[in-house]
């Protein structure tokens, strides 16, 4: 299952289907989304994977919504644009997700900014998120994949 946690974006890349529905910021309740991945699991739910509509990160509870959802048997998989993927989140979620899976779509600050229509800056810091979210699962018996992902699109420079 998918479940968009968040209907809400710290970026607006210019493939995103959030802008076409006319983008109001929106989040689930933590206390009904629990209920639900609890009810969920008891009809033989086995994975869901948190992204979608927005960026799951931005959602104040999402590393208790995570805990829940292993915790209820359900393994987790996240597709974030990796800027909020700290070391706190990392070291306390990681050990509860199954893969992670980080858009990146670029292969440079200037087309990443212009992609994700952000600052360059977060191009960096998305790597370095990466890199540590890494040394984190390796400490942590590398329980969780992680990984990058880039669209193909057309304003990519050709080199």
């Amino acid at each position: 299952m998918e479940i968009s946690p968040s209907g809400a974006c710290n970026h607006r890349c210019t493939f995103c289907a959030l802008d076409y529905l006319e983008y109001r910021p929106s989040f689930l309740r933590t206390d009904l989304l629990k209920e639900r991945l609890t009810e969920l699991e008891r009809l033989g739910l086995k994975s869901v994977m948190m992204g979608g509509e927005g960026e799951p990160l931005l959602h104040r509870d999402i590393s208790d919504i995570i805990l829940h959802a292993k915790a209820s048997g359900i393994d987790v998989a996240i597709t974030t644009n990796g800027v909020l993927l700290t070391k706190e989140f990392s070291e306390k979620t990681l050990n509860s997700i199954s893969w992670i899976k980080v858009s990146i779509n670029a292969g440079s600050p200037e087309t990443y900014a212009r992609i994700h229509r952000t600052k360059s800056s977060d191009f960096e810091r998305v790597l370095s998120n990466l890199a540590i979210a890494a040394a984190v699962s390796r400490q942590q018996g590398e329980n969780c994949v992680i990984g990058a992902q880039m669209i193909l699109l057309p304003e990519m420079p050709a080199k």
